[in-house]
């Protein structure tokens, strides 16, 4: 999937090119989550939704919890923990608002905005 990301493609045409969509879009989570792609603002305001599936979120989690340990330090322990505990993509869901009251505090607000973004588009 990442080869045939070039900036131009939308993702709905890059989900096309995938022999599965639900496929394709997990893989398109993983790259967003992972930073190794960003998604670009549309001229509709549409975000390309690229839930996870509720059996592999992993990922979602691993990074959820590795950009809470970099904006609170050791602050975000008892939530990263509750997050680790996380089975489903429901279960992820129902810590966002402690997510947002977590990072009410710190102080790099554009950090924290585009990490809420990214969180978004998943739990979503």
């Amino acid at each position: 999937m990442l080869i045939m990301i070039d900036g131009q493609r939308t993702g709905e045409q890059l989900l096309a090119l995938c022999s599965s969509t639900s496929e394709g879009r997990q893989h398109l989570a993983q790259l967003l989550n992972g930073g190794f792609v960003r998604q670009l603002s549309t001229s509709t305001g549409a975000a390309l939704p690229v839930a996870l599936p509720d059996e592999d979120i992993s990922l979602a989690k691993s990074y959820v919890i590795r950009t809470l340990h970099e904006l609170l330090g050791a602050d975000a322990g008892a939530l990263a923990a509750d997050i680790e505990k996380s089975e489903t993509l429901d279960e992820l869901r129902q810590h966002f608002g402690q997510l947002h009251l977590a990072l009410g505090a710190v102080p790099d607000r554009k950090q924290v905005e585009q990490f809420l973004e990214k969180v978004a588009l998943v739990l979503d």
